[in-house]
């Protein structure tokens, strides 16, 4: 079964007081483009994050989303980096100076320094809250694919029913086809008759005109092929595997044969028909480009 790339999903994992919350929100796009926002203790492990959504989720734009809940009432050991909150509070009075603003260095302003708490404890909170942070993740995957293949089950029902009105409206013109050249043929020959006397009408010169314009107005090929690409497109649409792209290319060529038509249409029915090809089509290319 495809799947949409459009879903959410969250997971949460616990252990001895601490909890881990991921939630992975995904839309479509047409390559895969992954944003995270989570605690700087994953930092190390960011590549490997990267990796484990591409392994699952090979297209759409995901956001993911880490919180941490922690339950833990241990105290934890905290000390201050004294160094980085030495250096920084040099740098901001050279700075005052050399600008000649008033005022104090406050406390308050070295207190908003990233990372300047550090724990003791740091490499193996960071185990244990990367373990907590896999399984999570896992989780919010699994729901967000869930999702995927949800909403995607409604979109390939969707599409169906769009292929099958191209398939009616390839049925008129197919019919009209047959009588195309016929009718532009007695037009053409009634036009003639009433401009021209008809003992002066060039019988052998009216027939290759005829001749030249069945050739022009012909569209047995395009029909061919383009009944090719909807059986092609619906075989397709049947794939459990990712599916998006190669949809996308079928409608090409699809859209192809649907203007080839249209530009050689020379009967109503025909120049009708193919609009409605023409547009459904268009609704069948917004529908995949939500589908992975």
């Amino acid at each position: 079964m495809p799947r949409s790339m459009t879903g959410y999903g969250t997971g949460q994992a616990f252990e001895e007081g601490l909890g881990v919350t991921v939630e992975l929100r995904s839309v479509n796009n047409r390559f895969l483009d992954i944003n995270i926002r989570m605690p700087y203790i994953l930092n190390p492990q960011e590549t490997e994050i990267r990796n484990i959504i591409r392994q699952s989720m090979p297209r759409g734009r995901v956001s993911m989303f880490v919180k941490e809940e922690s339950k833990d009432d241990k105290i934890p050991d905290i000390r201050i980096d004294l160094p980085k909150a030495i250096g920084y509070a040099r740098e901001l009075e050279q700075l005052r100076k050399e600008l000649n603003l008033g005022g104090e260095l406050k406390l308050e302003q070295i207190l908003t320094i990233d990372n300047l708490f550090l724990s003791n404890d740091e490499a193996p909170y960071r185990e244990r809250f990367w373990k907590l942070c896999k399984i999570a993740l896992e989780k919010a995957i699994e729901e967000v694919i869930a999702a995927g293949k949800c909403e995607a089950e409604t979109i390939c029902n969707d599409l169906i029913r769009r292929i099958t009105a191209i398939h009616e409206q390839l049925e008129i013109v197919k019919n009209a086809a047959k009588k195309q050249v016929v009718t532009y043929s007695e037009r053409l020959t009634a036009r003639l008759s009433e401009i021209l006397e008809d003992n002066r009408i060039d019988h052998t010169r009216l027939e290759t005109e005829i001749a030249l314009a069945a050739d022009r107005l012909d569209i047995s090929e395009e029909i061919v092929r383009l009944e090719s690409h909807l059986g092609m497109f619906s075989d397709t649409i049947r794939k459990d595997e990712p599916i998006g792209k190669t949809l996308g290319f079928i409608l090409q060529e699809m859209g192809r044969e649907a203007n080839t038509i249209a530009s050689k249409s020379w009967t109503l029915n025909i120049s009708q028909a193919a609009i409605k090809i023409k547009e459904t089509i268009e609704q069948i290319r917004e529908q995949v480009q939500n589908i992975e």
